[in-house]
C-alpha cells in the first residue's frame, strides 16, 4: 500500500494506491462514520466492486453516493467530469468529501 499526501496547509489531504484497497475499510482513513463519500467508476468496472466498496465504507458508517462513468479514453474529459460535478451538488456534499476512484489507467 502506499499513501501519498498532497501538501495544501490546511487543505492537505491523503490519497492511498493498493491493490484490493476495498476489502479492507480501515484503509479507507481518515474516514470514520458520519463522513461522504462519492464512488467513481465506469460501466466496466461498476459491476464488479461498486457494490464491495460500497459496502465497506457504508459498514463503517460513511455515507456513500456513486456516480458511472462511460468506458473509454474518449470520455476522460472535461465535459465528462461535469457528470462527477453535477452528481456531487445534487447531493449534500461539501468540500470535505472524499472522491474514490474506481478506475485502471
Amino acid at each position: 500500500m502506499e499513501r501519498l499526501t498532497v501538501t495544501l496547509g490546511e487543505r492537505s489531504y491523503p490519497i492511498t494506491i493498493a491493490a484490493g484497497l476495498f476489502n479492507d475499510p480501515a484503509s479507507f482513513l481518515p474516514l470514520k462514520s458520519g463522513d461522504q463519500a462519492m464512488l467513481v467508476t465506469n460501466e466496466t468496472l461498476a459491476p464488479l466492486y461498486l457494490d464491495t466498496v460500497r459496502s465497506a465504507l457504508e459498514q463503517s458508517g460513511v455515507n456513500v453516493d456513486s456516480v458511472i462513468l462511460p468506458d473509454g479514453e474518449q470520455y476522460k474529459s472535461l465535459a465528462v467530469m461535469d457528470t462527477v460535478f453535477t452528481a456531487l451538488l445534487q447531493k449534500p456534499h461539501g468540500r470535505d468529501t472524499t472522491l474514490v476512484a474506481l478506475g485502471g489507467g
